[in-house]
């Protein structure tokens, strides 16, 4: 309850700060964003049976997919409980097995149509579901990528101290398929994650995962600017399991803050990034390079 009441609170100081066109997006946010999502042991078995089935359900609803390592992480259980876990649920008709190479762990896990139903009350939000085979209802392509996003939102509302003192990087946050639900133009480049930080600000998350050309960064850097300048978010935190990713991100980027106001678009005839705007992308994409040793040990 407590950390539902913060979360509401940081959201209803968020739009008061916010301009015109940020308020309709927060608000557009607010269903994801007030969902709970941190875990707290129960002080019985039978409790934390009941809430580590609803949690799972909640994840594997907002995310697609799960695996048995991000489970057996968040509940601190033996990987071979979380399997006990996850394939209960499978008994259960709620979540249903895929198995896949590209999962570290040989296999992910999503939902089945009872489990659709169940989340759609569980979360008072519509569940998108694909009949047919189980295997359809995950990009294959993406399953690392997700599994490692999947991760670093959920890190950043469970971090603590080495005390073991609560220190979230955010209290909650908006998914990427619930992003690309409510923003379907392609102005806006889809995010790996919205979440919503202890001082009310809204950042976009993205996993870095993989060295990308000149072009493709510059094509991002432009998606990005056009997210902060109407208000969809306040600025862009990376995360990455390799340092030498994050050094060739700074370099491609430094050379295309100075290159990019030189050159003109075809098009518009007008410059493809102003200094004003190389500036203010520089001031809000954020390096977290906190993260790094702990994502490749796990997925790597």
């Amino acid at each position: 309850m407590n950390e539902q009441n913060n979360t509401n609170q940081r959201l209803n100081q968020t739009v008061e700060i916010a301009g015109e066109i940020a308020v309709e997006v927060v608000r557009l946010y607010q269903p994801y964003i007030s969902m709970p999502m941190h875990y707290q042991p129960g002080t019985s078995n039978n409790q934390i049976g009941k809430d580590r089935r609803v949690l799972t359900m909640k994840i594997v609803t907002r995310f697609g997919l799960t695996s048995p390592t991000i489970i057996s992480l968040l509940y601190g259980i033996p990987h071979r409980l979380a399997l006990e876990h996850l394939n209960k649920l499978v008994s259960d008709k709620l979540l249903s097995l895929v198995i896949t190479h590209r999962s570290i762990d040989g296999r992910v896990y999503v939902l089945d149509y009872a489990g659709a139903k169940y989340a759609e009350e569980l979360l008072s939000v519509a569940v998108y579901f694909r009949t047919g085979e189980p295997s359809l209802r995950v990009n294959q392509n993406t399953i690392m990528h997700d599994l490692m996003m999947q991760y670093v939102l959920l890190k950043g509302v469970h971090n603590q101290t080495k005390d073991n003192i609560a220190k979230p990087y955010w209290y909650s946050f908006v998914t990427e398929p619930e992003f690309k639900r409510l923003f379907k133009s392609n102005d806006v480049r889809n995010v790996d994650g919205i979440a919503l930080e202890p001082d009310g600000t809204i950042a976009a998350v993205e996993i870095e995962h993989s060295f990308k050309t000149k072009a493709a960064r510059q094509t991002i850097l432009l998606k990005w600017l056009y997210g902060l300048k109407h208000g969809y978010y306040s600025k862009v935190m990376l995360f990455s399991q390799s340092l030498q990713i994050f050094s060739d991100i700074k370099r491609l980027h430094n050379q295309l803050y100075e290159e990019m106001p030189t050159r003109f678009d075809k098009k518009t005839r007008q410059v493809l990034l102003s200094q004003e705007d190389a500036e203010l992308l520089k001031g809000n994409i954020v390096h977290r390079t906190v993260l790094c040793e702990e994502l490749a040990t796990i997925f790597y």
